[in-house]
């Protein structure tokens, strides 16, 4: 069982390098690209009037993708605790389903007025 569990976090400590890559990938395609349809939220649903919102999503991808690379960087370096990477890795997982909720309520709501 504890080789299980073993796989199974080093599984989820590389699922912090991918996640990461993803929210950069998402933000080049907006900054860079100038790719509206990553202008979404967390499912892919893309965002009414992404132009106007490109900006917070782009902030919201890559604050939470160098938060992640930071916590994936600081546990190979200093060997942060398990529990401590994964609070840490949830905090910033659910902060960033959350603001990019409330990014697409904002427009919802601005587009109805």
């Amino acid at each position: 069982m504890e080789t299980v569990f073993l796989w199974l976090a080093r599984l989820m400590f590389l699922g912090i390098f991918l996640m990461a890559g993803g929210m950069l990938y998402r933000a080049w395609r907006i900054a860079v690209r100038k790719d509206m349809r990553h202008v979404a939220d967390w499912r892919g649903r893309r965002v009414a009037n992404g132009e106007k919102w490109a900006a917070s999503v782009l902030s919201i991808n890559l604050i939470a993708a160098g938060v992640l690379l930071a916590i994936g960087i600081s546990v190979v370096v200093t060997g942060l605790a398990f529990t401590i990477w994964t609070g840490l890795s949830a905090l910033v997982l659910w902060s960033y389903y959350f603001m990019l909720r409330i990014v697409v309520a904002r427009a919802e709501h601005t587009t109805e007025s």
